[in-house]
Formats: C-alpha cells, sequence, structure tokens
C-alpha cells in the first residue's frame, strides 16, 4: 500500500513540472516573438537604369511608414534627412512615394506631397499635389501602401534604424 502512494506522488509530480515546463515554452516562445518582431523591418533596394545611384526604402515597424534619406542638395541644415512615405507606386521609369495627413474627422486624406525618382535619370524631386498631378498621369488607386509593398518586394532585416 505504501508503494502505491508513493507512485501516485511520482505521477502527481511528474505532471505539476510538465506543466511547469509547458508554461516556460510558452513564455519564452511569446517573449521571443515579441522581440523579433519588434526589431525586424523591411528594406528595399533598387537603383536608376545605369546603376550611378542606389535608392534605399525602410521601414519603421513602430509607425508603420517607410522613408527615403534624401539627396544631399534637397534638404536644409537642421531639417530632417528622411521623406516620410505612406503609400508608393513603382513602374520600369518611377518610383513615386506619396506622404500625406489623414484627417479623421472628415475621413480624407489632405495635403499630399510626393517624392518623385526617374530611374533613367537618376534623379530624386519633390512635388505637391497639384505639381504632381499636372505633370503625371497617375491616378491615387495605383498607390499601394508602403508595408504592404514593403513586404511583397522588400527584404526584411534584423535590425532598428
Amino acid at each position: 500500500m505504501c508503494s502505491k502512494t508513493s507512485n501516485e506522488k511520482e505521477e502527481k509530480l511528474k505532471k505539476e513540472y510538465l506543466q511547469v515546463f509547458y508554461l516556460l515554452v510558452f513564455f519564452t516562445y511569446f517573449f521571443f516573438a515579441i522581440i523579433s518582431n519588434y526589431f525586424q523591418h523591411y528594406e528595399y533596394v533598387f537603383s536608376d537604369v545605369n546603376n550611378k545611384k542606389k535608392y534605399e526604402i525602410f521601414s519603421d515597424i513602430r509607425t508603420f511608414y517607410g522613408y527615403i534619406d534624401l539627396e544631399n542638395d534637397m534638404y536644409e541644415e537642421g531639417q530632417l534627412a528622411d521623406f516620410r512615405i505612406k503609400e508608393v507606386y513603382e513602374d520600369k521609369n518611377n518610383f513615386i512615394g506619396c506622404d500625406f495627413e489623414y484627417n479623421y474627422e472628415t475621413n480624407k486624406k489632405e495635403e499630399r506631397y510626393y517624392i518623385v525618382i526617374d530611374k533613367n535619370k537618376a534623379s530624386m524631386k519633390i512635388f505637391s499635389e497639384k505639381e504632381f498631378k499636372e505633370k503625371y498621369n497617375i491616378s491615387d488607386d495605383k498607390f499601394i501602401n508602403i508595408y504592404t509593398f514593403l513586404k511583397k518586394k522588400g527584404t526584411k532585416i534584423g535590425r532598428y534604424r
């Protein structure tokens, strides 16, 4: 009779250890999944037709925006050297990024700015919405969310920028 209770105690102890082990594995997995998603970002690198210049689009996971480094003559001292991109359009001749503010009261995108990288001329220019619409005949429906674009065409990187 004594051996039966001893076996029952051993079985109960094994079950408790197994439950603690499963709990430990779950929390470890959960913790590392959150950490790895926080530090993994996307980048998309492309160049002009003649490979004179390379352009890099990189993501910011906390805001779900993309950024591109501006050329040296495109910003003033003290100004940020990045252009924020929320939507993007790309074809064989151009890469176009769009930044805008969203008015939640009217549910409309307000005051858009576009950065156009001409892959044939290796040039980068920023346009207001009016200037862009006059020069390019690209509807807003052709633009996609930058994070969707980076997930499709970009490379996942494990560093924070």
